[in-house]
């Protein structure tokens, strides 16, 4: 699963892993299990009960074969544009 990297497609991080758990290669127990979190958790997260920690950002990039760059708030990337060119 690739996403590109231009603004207009890129997505939150509940909805990366959305798109990932609804290819139906993957359960939510697995997810709970590969992320270090409670079930419940991930149904959270899903159902979009919760927002996801960005502590966890890093994990489900690595998990949905994203990067990172693509679920990072907008002015994250900002942030970190600049820290570049420093």
């Amino acid at each position: 699963m690739i996403f590109s990297n231009q603004n207009c497609c890129r997505m939150t991080a509940e909805e990366a892993l959305h798109t990932y758990y609804k290819t139906g290669t993957i359960s939510q127990p697995k997810i709970a299990l590969m992320l270090e979190v409670s079930q419940a958790s991930v149904h959270n997260w899903l159902s979009g009960k919760n927002k996801i920690p960005v502590g966890f950002y890093d994990r489900i990039a690595k998990l949905c074969n994203i990067n990172l760059l693509e679920i990072l708030p907008s002015e994250w990337r900002i942030l970190l544009d600049k820290e570049k060119l420093q």
